[in-house]
């Protein structure tokens, strides 16, 4: 049984007695065909009815930052499931909205809304930022079956949470005294109803969709051709489960003393695989649990477990968290004190997102993430505090931060994008000493960095092509 702290139910009734099977709305946040409470609480409710179930998964042009780079993400998991519900003997549906599907489909019902309206019950993934609330909201209201969501992607509930958390020091006791209770492997029970359903589009992915069709199918849709899929990172469940693998063996033994500098492969480089949720957190932790040793693992938990759960609470609970309303008050007051702080350089959007700044590091930075869809932990804290420098305001630095991050890195549009870059303004962290600009916001130095890695090597990496 799912916990019911997992459960993000609206006002609807029971499910409804004509239904011909229950739905489980897959969204981008919990592509993975195990350990996901989410389809479980959708096979649960389905066996009990006496129903099948159907997972389905439409991927649209229109959400922000859509691109290439996410599309394929996407669609590369989308293969990995269909492998994956194969073998549990489930559903699995796919709808790519392309450019000729859009214009055949007109102002009529969506796939999703047609297949709601004929499911006894809807199931999807909770998620509480980018467009996962907004679209919840809009589902229930055309939907007379129940829509639930579940969160498949905390390890310790959202909804355990009472109150919002300002530090990492005071959710840490909360999370370990309730981690015994909430981290296990996650079971997956077996559908016991299996029938045909008839599908309302031809789907245009399947388990042998390989990576020029993929390609191409990108190519059809009406998204930003500009922003291309990432040559180091490949989307789906078993792309996830290698890394993983990799990190065991490699990376974690040397974690704690390693993990800050970027020319070493010490760091999990997880986060886009936990934010599409092509593996569980569950499995991650448990994993690293296993291999050890227990220094390096009580390390890696407090930054997987710890700052990741904070994030997931800020967003929860702040509806303001893209915005500075959710900086402390003090951060915000020095931040704004200090604003008309003589700047050492003021650059423009395009300047700042093609990586052309007077200062090679960032510069390194930025076409990281450009080229990649990632930046290491330590320097992504470095590119963010940097942004402070080089604009008017603290607004407008969260504002470029957040459309850089978003557009271009795999693991944004995440709880953890806006606690990384809310911190960079103060969020979760103490007064330091004053200095230009920041007041008493932390301060990071681009040219102390010298003395933490080998910043020619990593310059030298990440030039422009």
């Amino acid at each position: 049984m799912i916990d019911d702290l997992r459960i993000h139910a609206g006002r609807e009734g029971g499910p409804l007695p004509t239904g011909d099977f229950v739905l489980y709305w897959m969204q981008g946040v919990a592509m993975r065909s195990r350990a996901n409470f989410a389809l479980n609480f959708a096979i649960e409710q389905a066996n009990r009815l006496r129903l099948p179930v159907l997972v389905y998964q439409g991927l649209r042009h229109d959400y922000p930052w859509a691109s290439d780079r996410f599309h394929t993400f996407i669609l590369e998991s989308a293969v990995d499931l269909y492998h994956g519900f194969a073998e549990r003997g489930i559903r699995y549906a796919f709808y790519l909205e392309t450019a000729a599907e859009q214009t055949q489909r007109g102002t009529g019902d969506s796939p999703l809304v047609a297949l709601g309206r004929r499911a006894a019950l809807v199931v999807t993934d909770y998620f509480p930022t980018f467009i996962q609330p907004r679209q919840l909201k809009r589902l229930r209201e055309k939907l007379e079956a129940p829509v639930v969501a579940v969160d498949s992607a905390t390890v310790v509930p959202i909804r355990f949470h009472t109150r919002e958390y300002p530090a990492a020091r005071s959710i840490r006791p909360v999370l370990m005294e309730a981690l015994p209770h909430h981290l296990f492997p996650v079971p997956d029970p077996d559908p016991e109803i299996r029938r045909p359903i008839e599908l309302p589009f031809d789907e245009l992915v399947g388990a042998g969709t390989d990576a020029t069709r993929i390609s191409e199918l990108v190519g059809a849709c009406d998204i930003d051709h500009t922003v291309g899929p990432s040559p180091t990172l490949r989307g789906g469940e078993r792309a996830a489960r290698r890394r993983l693998a990799w990190f065991l063996q490699h990376g974690l033994p040397r974690y704690a003393d390693d993990r800050g500098d970027p020319n070493v492969d010490a760091t999990s480089r997880l986060s886009s695989y936990l934010h599409f949720g092509n593996i569980a957190i569950q499995d991650v932790l448990l994993a690293a649990r296993a291999a050890g040793p227990a220094a390096q693992y009580d390390k890696f938990l407090d930054e997987a477990l710890v700052w990741r759960e904070l994030a997931h609470n800020l967003t929860y609970l702040n509806p303001r968290h893209r915005s500075l309303d959710a900086v402390p008050p003090w951060a915000r007051k020095e931040l704004d004190d200090h604003s008309a702080d003589p700047r050492p350089a003021l650059y423009d959007d395009d300047t700042l997102e093609r990586g052309r700044t007077a200062d090679p590091l960032w510069n390194a930075c930025q076409h990281s993430l450009v080229r990649d869809g990632e930046i290491h932990n330590y320097v992504r804290m470095l590119w963010g505090k940097s942004v402070l420098l080089w604009t008017e305001d603290a607004a407008r630095a969260l504002r470029v931060l957040e459309h850089l991050n978003h557009k271009y890195a795999l693991d944004g549009r995440d709880p953890n994008s806006y606690g990384g870059i809310l911190w960079c303004f103060g969020r979760f962290d103490r007064p330091f000493y004053r200095r230009p600009i920041f007041g008493t916001v932390r301060y990071m130095s681009l040219g102390a960095a010298a003395g933490k890695f080998d910043v020619k090597a990593y310059v030298a990496r990440h030039r422009a092509d």
